[in-house]
């Protein structure tokens, strides 16, 4: 469970990241510079939103021009009465850099850096001819600080100038007599905040000059961070009246007193049993190839080599960033993490609801970290009162929201393009993580405490799906995102738009949100006039085409896509992340979707545009259909055109989604357990297993149901051990074998095929 180099990280997307899940840090820099990059999760800008006046009837009159063939007049008009350039989330910000410099070092004879993602530690060793020097950066969970250690052990130890910076010019830093304050605040009255930086020159003679620590003959030096704010996630408008000062000096002083071994050591243990809860094995890589650094090894496989336990280092790195960019009581994983050097990120940082939040999530509950997926279910959650206001002001019932959103949780259509801020289904895919993670922990009281919105997005979709003349219910106007369909204007000319009514992605979640109230109301015993309607509004609402070449038609009518490769596939949505298709119940669909996924694999790189994060999704994909080898081979492509020498996932630029869906991808190869057939869970067992992983294993996998299961498999055969943490009946399948069993909480039973 590490990852190596020996070169500098000379830009910060090559550098190594850790986390306690609200604090966190990453090291990069060319020696003999190092750099601290210094976050904390609720840096925002604050956000600005400004609903454009008359939408609602800007929406009204958009749905009538799509209704009656003029895409390109409700195209028009929803960007002229609808759409708002004044509205935008704020942007996830820093919390200071900090500059490592030695000075008049020998010659170097090797260097090395190390993510230890079992112990949660960042490493950097370099060796000389009478001495070493080494770096270590640990974000201690439980003291809740970032710290930094130096050891030297040249004769005379060394000298290193320490720096703290802002790029911010209205931060204030003030030098103390072991470090420094940093005060500042997030763009546009955002978030304020304070980090308090503490050197503790264990070895060596301190001096200061204009903010900058110098210590000569050093040989041990600690380094401590502790970043507060007035972020109050119950009401994000009211910030907390806390003293910052007070906080930070109190965490710090509790730091020192434990001192370097301490941290380390409560830092390894949370990791270390959190990471030891899920392990893969799905082939051993040649010795020679396995002590090789990551970046050669990425390299190697750029080849057309391959490397079964790099993957599976890539799996682990997913779950890494799981444990370190968040944690129960703290605010989601947004577009990257804790980790950024910027105060304007990529696509600001934030909450991304049209696929990347929901991405972050995907591997939790099955490997074992669902304690990781709760965040984005209370942020969920709490996103109602915002959610609410917005569907108000577009004269709609119930909760919607926008497809992004940062820690303020004020929604509007964001930005001046329909593809990608035009749709309105995003609360729906955000609340149907709300049950999916009710069927993996059973947790009634936390679906109890979900039932409010998720009725009130049921009552959304019946306000925004309305009669189409045909006896069905269909949504409008929206995007199917973020594609661009081509039709012909008055004069014959093929024109790109986006706007329609009722495409596939909005059909699906709408069918799945009232399906999901309905499942959650019974599971709760709960009879309410809401439901009743929702009985009878879902079967209305109709299921996408197939289209006359068998793929799944992305909109209501046979539109061309302008990219024919593109990124986002939210049209098959039904089939993963979703449960409205599947191999079983519904093989019509499920070839569909499959047409459908090699098409648009079949233009990547030609007119099409494929990411990492979209790359992990066909791996998933293909997984859910059964297809190993093309699993494996999408993750062989991420592996080759987005992963970075520190196993960054990239969009590109970095974007940390599709780091988990790669994780998801794996496990989804290994067990399925998401289709329930007369009436029993279906556990699918090694379901998408490639031909070249013959032999291999699995420990710690969890499955909906309740189900923790260890499986093994060669030549052909597979075993496994389920233990059920609840009762349930269970369909074990493989390659169309299956045991059904009966099982009360407790109950384990040994499977083999």
């Amino acid at each position: 469970m590490e990852v190596t180099a020996h070169e500098s990280a000379t830009i910060w997307t090559q550098g190594y990241g850790v986390g306690n899940g609200r604090l966190g840090a990453l090291s990069y820099g060319e020696f003999p510079k190092e750099i601290l990059v210094l976050n904390e999760e609720s840096i925002f800008a604050k956000s600005s939103i400004v609903p454009r006046e008359g939408a609602a009837e800007g929406l009204k009159e958009a749905r009538e021009w799509c209704a009656r063939g003029d895409y390109k007049k409700a195209d028009e008009t929803f960007r002229r009465k609808v759409l708002s350039n004044k509205s935008s989330s704020g942007s996830y910000q820093q919390g200071g850099l900090l500059d490592v410099q030695w000075q008049d070092l020998p010659p170097s004879t090797s260097f090395s850096r190390k993510l230890d993602m079992k112990h949660g530690k960042a490493q950097m060793d370099v060796h000389f001819a009478d001495g070493a020097l080494k770096t270590e950066l640990v974000a201690a969970p439980y003291a809740d600080c970032i710290a930094y250690r130096m050891t030297c052990t040249l004769p005379k130890g060394c000298t290193v100038t320490l720096s703290l910076r802002h790029p911010d010019k209205k931060s204030v830093i003030t030098p103390a007599r072991d470090g420094w304050i940093l005060q500042g605040q997030g763009h546009n009255g955002g978030t304020r905040f304070e980090n308090a930086v503490r050197v503790q020159a264990i070895d060596g003679h301190v001096s200061q000059d204009g903010g900058i620590l110098r210590i000569d003959n050093c040989k041990e030096l600690l380094v401590l961070s502790s970043t507060k704010t007035d972020y109050n996630s119950r009401e994000p408008d009211s910030p907390l009246k806390n003293n910052l000062a007070d906080l930070n000096r109190n965490i710090l002083d509790a730091a020192s007193r434990a001192g370097w071994k301490k941290l380390e050591q409560e830092t390894a243990k949370y990791f270390s049993e959190r990471m030891m809860r899920c392990q893969v094995d799905i082939g051993d890589t040649p010795a020679e190839i396995a002590q090789k650094t990551t970046p050669e090894r990425i390299q190697l496989v750029k080849q057309g080599g391959k490397d079964p336990d790099l993957i599976e280092q890539l799996f682990q790195f997913g779950r890494y960033c799981i444990i370190a960019n968040t944690r129960p009581g703290a605010l989601p994983c947004g577009l990257q993490g804790l980790w950024n050097p910027d105060l304007n990120a990529a696509w600001k940082g934030c909450f991304f609801l049209n696929i990347n939040c929901q991405m972050n999530q995907w591997p939790a509950d099955v490997t074992g970290l669902g304690e990781y997926h709760r965040p984005f279910l209370e942020f969920v959650v709490s996103l109602q009162p915002g959610g609410e206001k917005f569907a108000r002001f577009l004269k709609l019932d119930g909760f919607c929201f926008g497809h992004n959103v940062d820690c303020w949780k004020e929604t509007y259509y964001i930005g001046s393009v329909p593809e990608y801020s035009a749709s309105l289904m995003n609360g729906a895919w955000a609340c149907a993580h709300l049950m999916d993670s009710y069927r993996f922990t059973g947790d009634k009281a936390f679906l109890k405490k979900s039932l409010p919105i998720l009725e009130s997005n049921a009552r959304f979709i019946m306000s925004w799906f309305q009669k189409d003349g045909k006896g069905r219910y269909i949504s409008g106007p929206g995007t199917s995102p973020e594609n661009v369909f081509r039709v012909q204007d008055e004069t014959g000319k093929k024109i790109s738009l986006s706007v329609s009514n009722g495409c596939s992605h909005d059909l699906l979640l709408g069918r799945e949100a009232l399906r999901n109230y309905i499942t959650a109301c019974r599971e709760l015993g709960i009879n309410t006039p809401v439901l009743a309607k929702a009985r009878q509004f879902l079967p209305r609402i109709p299921q996408p085409a197939i289209g006359k070449d068998g793929r799944i038609r992305e909109w209501l009518e046979p539109f061309e896509e302008v990219q024919k490769g593109h990124r986002h596939i939210s049209h098959l949505y039904g089939l993963f992340p979703g449960n409205e298709w599947d191999v079983l119940n519904t093989p019509e669909y499920a070839a569909a979707v499959k047409k459908s996924v090699d098409y648009r694999r079949s233009f990547t790189g030609k007119n099409g545009i494929c990411t990492g994060w979209s790359t992990a999704w066909l791996i998933n994909m293909y997984a859910t259909l059964g297809c190993g080898n093309d699993a494996e081979e999408r993750i062989y492509t991420q592996l080759k055109k987005y992963i970075n020498p520190n196993l960054f996932d990239m969009h590109p630029p970095y974007q940390i989604d599709g780091n988990f869906g790669m994780a998801s991808g794996l496990a989804q190869c290994l067990i399925q357990s998401q289709v329930e057939q007369q009436g029993y869970r279906v556990i699918m067992l090694a379901p998408a297993l490639a031909d070249s992983w013959t032999e291999g294993s699995a420990t710690g996998l969890r499955t909906r149901g309740g189900l923790t299961v260890n499986l093994s498999w060669k030549d052909g055969g597979i075993k496994a051990t389920a233990k059920a943490s609840r009762p349930g009946k269970f369909r074990f399948m493989h390659q169309g074998r299956k045991k059904d069993v009966v099982m009360k909480a407790g109950d384990s039973v040994n499977i083999s095929f």
